[in-house]
């Protein structure tokens, strides 16, 4: 990609990002989550906009779901609170959300809104809010907009594990079989799944998450039924969390390669995708 392109990509993921933060961060929201990764970086832009034009709740707290947006939070001179010290936005509900609206970033998103997440290794706390929020909205660039999980993004699904017995679960998640049952039809393409350990980066050894864990990064090839998926991997013991975020976006922003962006509602609520040129 030449560097004009690249500038226009960014430039689209900028607009993306404020478009995701004007039509859903408004004074009536109180809890706010902030996810993590580059879109988050824009969309933190656009608070601050925002909260210089008194178009913010006066008493607004963000969540934040790893250590670089918690460090974004305060340099937007926010407030950054942590999910356990919120209350129930409606005790009366049947629903647990703490949180307003999560806006939050996505290594890849397919055509029901399902999402590989965790290619920044925050993947634990990203669901732990999204889990707590009434809704949560991706952004991104057109390079992660697919039908199918795996089809753009063959980095493997990020899996959160315990340091004790890592190399037991790396043996584990490289014997799952894509059949899955009931069904039949395979969950995921590859035969033979292969787990690696995520090195850091200037730093000998692998990377160690904000919560104390190691990462491996499971690749499977195309994810026929993500949510199937996620379950299979989520039940063996050693596993933190995974990547796989299924059931929980209602909406997505995708910056696209001509500068245009647009936004994709979850099959749940809607059918239609907005574009604005």
């Amino acid at each position: 990609m030449s560097s004009s392109s690249q500038s226009l990509v960014e430039q689209s993921k900028r607009r993306a990002a404020f478009a995701a933060v004007d039509k859903h961060v408004d004074s009536s929201v109180r809890v706010l989550g902030i996810g993590s990764g580059s879109t988050v970086v824009y969309a933190t832009e656009r608070l601050v906009e925002l909260k210089r034009q008194n178009k913010l709740h006066p008493r607004l707290l963000c969540v934040p779901t790893s250590f670089q947006s918690k460090q974004l939070i305060i340099e937007a001179g926010l407030t950054a609170v942590d999910l356990d010290d919120l209350p129930e936005l409606d005790p009366g509900s049947d629903s647990f959300a703490s949180v307003n609206v999560t806006i939050d970033g996505a290594d890849e998103v397919d055509s029901d809104l399902n999402a590989i997440k965790g290619g920044g290794g925050a993947h634990l706390r990203e669901k732990l809010v999204a889990n707590a929020s009434r809704k949560l909205v991706l952004i991104a660039d057109y390079r992660k907009d697919s039908t199918t999980l795996g089809e753009k993004w063959h980095k493997g699904i990020p899996v959160e594990v315990s340091p004790l017995g890592w190399r037991t679960v790396k043996r584990q998640l490289e014997r799952m079989g894509p059949e899955l049952p009931p069904k039949t039809e395979p969950a995921f393409e590859s035969a033979h799944p292969v787990a690696e350990l995520r090195q850091a980066v200037r730093k000998a050894g692998p990377v160690v998450t904000d919560n104390g864990n190691f990462i491996l990064d499971v690749s499977v090839g195309r994810i026929y039924r993500a949510p199937a998926v996620e379950r299979l991997i989520k039940m063996i013991p050693g596993v933190i969390e995974v990547g796989v975020f299924c059931g929980l976006a209602s909406e997505a922003w995708f910056g696209n390669e001509d500068g245009s962006i647009a936004c994709r509602v979850s099959p749940s609520q809607s059918q239609s995708t907005v574009n604005d040129q």
